[in-house]
């Protein structure tokens, strides 16, 4: 019995020793951690030697003596795994998971988590059992898996292996043929489907014509470092979302970004459910920003952007950065008449030209229409509800229209009082 008491708590102390090795940064402890694990292993100090051997797994019920309720019991455990019958039924009990994928794991295992962070992003539902100090369990899965390693991932009552063999049956496709449902399904993101998406072509407009595009990057922190950010995104992981919504501006128009589309549609769900009206879903996810030649960079290589960046204080309700704009360009004559094709194209260039002292200010201008000698412009962004867009659009904009364009005789936009 000393001696048992006395290899228990080796045990412990060398379990303690593992896992806090395991969880260092620093790459020598971790091996150090490893071959220790390795070690007692080989020494047999890897799980507490039993006095009185296990029940037979696939046995029925044990040779001593039970109340009947804790028969019953023990029939139901044995169910819910999968165990042959207790006897009292002639043929063994084999049980259907409701879930296709459970992973069983130690808690505080790098490859444990990254298996979990695995089926979380392809939106998998799955069972997750913590064995850490669970004795039986882990004997249990030793004869199963012939592995004394965790993670080990079971697929439909199959073992599979841990997450390398995880990650090679996804990445080929082969574990949507095992689960019964097409590579790429969206059963399973019906219930999370939003609407409001963005293309990857319109946001990279947006930057190149110098617009202070709001990133919110909900991949993990791991991911990121992998595989790079867009510039100036705020990294926040999704289950941290709830609670670190404050440090974002609620009435920034949000680009919401992940790997492939599927968490950043669930975060935009999150944040409209917060207050947060303008928030979009980049389509593809960063998969599709860097196929298109997107930029990335590395993790910490640029300062997130957390808001918009704000006007200056308006002296004046009726003033207008068109103001100051030059107005020595030279004028077409009067006689000359644009019609059709040739007089949208001249409108579209004179907008352009006011684009960039609207993209400033953080809001932009688009074109809705031209009739007859009337141009129908519409502004959003920042410009939405601010005191100085009447001046913009009467000072700025048609004056421009008019001074470039004589024909024209006025501007029509739903902003105009």
């Amino acid at each position: 019995m000393i001696g048992t008491l006395a290899q228990r708590f080796t045990v412990l102390l060398l379990d303690a020793a593992v896992a806090r090795g395991q969880r260092s940064r620093f790459v020598g402890v971790r091996a150090a951690a490893q071959a220790l694990d390795r070690a007692r292993g080989i020494v047999g100090l890897d799980a507490v030697r039993r006095e009185v051997p296990l029940p037979d797994w696939a046995a029925g019920q044990p040779d001593r003596p039970m109340w009947e309720s804790d028969r019953k019991k023990l029939h139901k455990w044995q169910r819910e795994r999968g165990i042959g019958g207790t006897g009292d039924e002639a043929a063994p009990v084999t049980a259907t998971p409701t879930v296709a994928i459970e992973i069983y794991y130690k808690r505080g295992c790098p490859y444990a988590r990254a298996a979990i962070e695995l089926l979380r992003e392809r939106e998998l539902p799955f069972v997750e059992h913590d064995v850490k100090g669970d004795v039986q369990r882990l004997e249990w899965l030793t004869i199963v898996t012939g592995k004394k390693t965790t993670p080990q991932v079971f697929v439909k009552g199959q073992p599979i292996g841990g997450y390398d063999e995880l990650r090679a049956l996804e990445q080929s496709g082969e574990l949507a043929r095992l689960l019964g449902v097409a590579s790429g399904s969206r059963e399973l993101e019906a219930a999370v489907a939003i609407d409001d998406e963005v293309a990857v072509d319109d946001v990279r407009a947006r930057i190149d014509e110098g617009a202070a595009v709001l990133v919110l990057d909900v991949r993990s922190h791991a991911e990121a470092d992998e595989t790079g950010m867009l510039p100036h995104a705020v990294l926040m992981p999704q289950d941290e979302l709830e609670a670190r919504a404050a440090e974002l501006d609620r009435d920034g128009v949000w680009v919401v970004v992940c790997r492939s589309g599927v968490r950043s549609r669930r975060a935009v769900a999150t944040l409209r459910s917060l207050g947060f009206r303008q928030a979009v879903s980049l389509q593809g996810g960063v998969e599709a920003w860097r196929a298109a030649g997107g930029t990335l960079v590395r993790l910490g290589a640029t300062a997130p952007r957390t808001a918009a960046p704000r006007r200056l204080p308006v002296v004046h309700p009726e003033r207008s950065p068109f103001e100051t704009l030059d107005a020595s360009t030279p004028t077409p004559a009067a006689d000359e008449r644009l019609e059709g094709d040739e007089l949208v194209a001249r409108v579209r260039e004179v907008l352009q030209e006011c684009r960039p002292l609207i993209v400033a200010d953080g809001g932009d201008i688009e074109l809705l229409d031209v009739q007859g000698d009337v141009v129908h412009v519409a502004l959003s962004g920042n410009c939405i509800g601010c005191p100085s867009s009447q001046a913009t659009l009467r000072q700025g904009i048609e004056r421009r229209l008019k001074q470039r364009i004589p024909q024209l005789v006025g501007i029509a936009s739903p902003q105009l009082r």
